[in-house]
């Protein structure tokens, strides 16, 4: 395996929207499959979002319970990344054709990030950590989704992503 790296993308072309993604895997019993994680952020609404997209039907995951506005269940999606403090992320689903992997079977759970959790990324402390997402499924079987990710030791693609989400929106110019 080589080591990991961030890809840039824009991934609609009339959306000024960037995206910053890299692979990992995912986990639920004893399945295990690829799992990408994608950190958008929008210059003109600096929101920053996280999107782990994974593959159900390979893991015998039920997605269906987190799919959707009008979902049953939405988590939380636990994330952890190295040593720091678990964050709790209220997520919502959606399925996706083709994607990353170029298969029709991709769920998309999204959240919004912090700036904090952001800067945390971009940093030079965050190189080469692991970052652990956990899902506890809507039916109680006692297991958990997990995904895990390893932090690309180069996050200068990332950190050009995400930076119109870690400016100061107050001091930002307006554009004419």
């Amino acid at each position: 395996l080589g080591h990991p790296v961030w890809l840039l993308a824009q991934p609609d072309a009339v959306s000024p929207a960037l995206t910053a993604r890299t692979f990992g895997t995912s986990q639920y019993g004893d399945y295990r499959v690829k799992a990408l994680l994608q950190i958008s952020c929008h210059p003109h609404a600096p929101k920053a979002s996280l999107t782990l997209e994974i593959m159900p039907p390979l893991l015998g995951f039920d997605s269906d319970p987190f799919e959707g506005k009008d979902a049953s269940a939405n988590g939380p999606l636990r994330v952890t990344t190295g040593t720091r403090p678990a964050v709790d992320h209220w997520v919502n689903g959606v399925c996706n054709a083709g994607g990353a992997f170029q298969v029709n079977a991709l769920f998309a759970l999204s959240t919004a990030v912090s700036r904090e959790e952001l800067a945390y990324w971009v940093s030079d402390a965050s190189r080469g950590q692991t970052v652990e997402f956990s899902l506890t499924p809507a039916t109680d079987d006692g297991r958990s989704l997990t995904a895990s990710f390893s932090l690309p030791e180069n996050n200068r693609g990332l950190e050009k992503i995400v930076q119109p989400c870690l400016s100061d929106t107050s001091t930002s110019p307006v554009e004419p």
